[in-house]
């Protein structure tokens, strides 16, 4: 029976680890971190990462930092500009398919919102060159008809919850989300708490991802990720 306790012991440890524990003390981009957007749109200043979106990017550039498990508690501090805009996203697998992101954890224009993407990859492809083909003539994407939403295959962005934000631009923000199958906490300076539950969430993850606004700059520090 000993070889078994062992393993039993082994294999609890295997899932519950630190996944991510960055504080940015090294000049450039943590191991296995990658960015999307302009090259230069991240740096590590100041033992913090900076990621700045130029005002014509039509999509804020992203930084993605690999993920594994289901359960995850996620924390980090943010700064924002006077125009407060950040997203933090959790990939991982698609019910339709391949990965696509799950869980988004935004702040913007003083408000604090948990929402989730549902449909396939392929309609989230499609619904981005439309997108960016309207940008071009100086337009919006429409919403959704009645018909695209009856079809669960139509990628949609679903918020769950949302509150004013009980902090303000240009402070730090401490950031702690728990991830429990589809219920997700999140905890603002520990004190503000928003609570919501999904229906794609209980799914194994991939990525963790922050996303700059268009325009906009912030700041992250103390990036932390777990399983329980």
């Amino acid at each position: 029976m000993r070889p078994y306790f062992l393993a039993l012991a082994f294999c609890t440890s295997a899932f519950a680890n630190e996944l991510i524990h960055e504080d940015f003390s090294a000049a450039t981009l943590p191991k296995g971190w990658t960015t999307g957007g302009r090259a230069s749109s991240w740096t590590v200043v100041d033992g913090m990462l900076q990621g700045e979106c130029a005002k014509d990017d039509d999509h804020g550039p992203a930084v993605f930092a690999p993920l594994s498990g289901c359960d995850l508690d996620l924390s980090c501090k943010v700064k924002l500009d006077e125009k407060g805009n950040c997203l933090m996203l959790v990939d991982g697998e698609s019910a339709f398919g391949g990965q696509a992101h799950l869980l988004r954890v935004s702040i913007y224009g003083g408000t604090l919102a948990i929402a989730q993407d549902r449909g396939s990859p392929q309609s989230h492809i499609e619904h981005g060159k439309l997108r960016a083909a309207l940008a071009k003539e100086g337009k919006k994407v429409p919403p959704p008809t009645p018909e695209q939403l009856a079809d669960p295959k139509y990628y949609r962005t679903e918020r769950l919850a949302s509150a004013p934000l009980q902090a303000r631009p240009g402070e730090w923000i401490k950031l702690d989300v728990v991830l429990r199958g589809n219920q997700v906490t999140v905890t603002v300076n520990d004190a503000q708490k928003l609570e919501a539950k999904g229906t794609v969430l209980d799914v194994a993850k991939s990525r963790l991802v922050f996303l700059v606004g268009q325009g906009r700059k912030l700041w992250l520090d103390d990036v932390k990720a777990t399983t329980p």
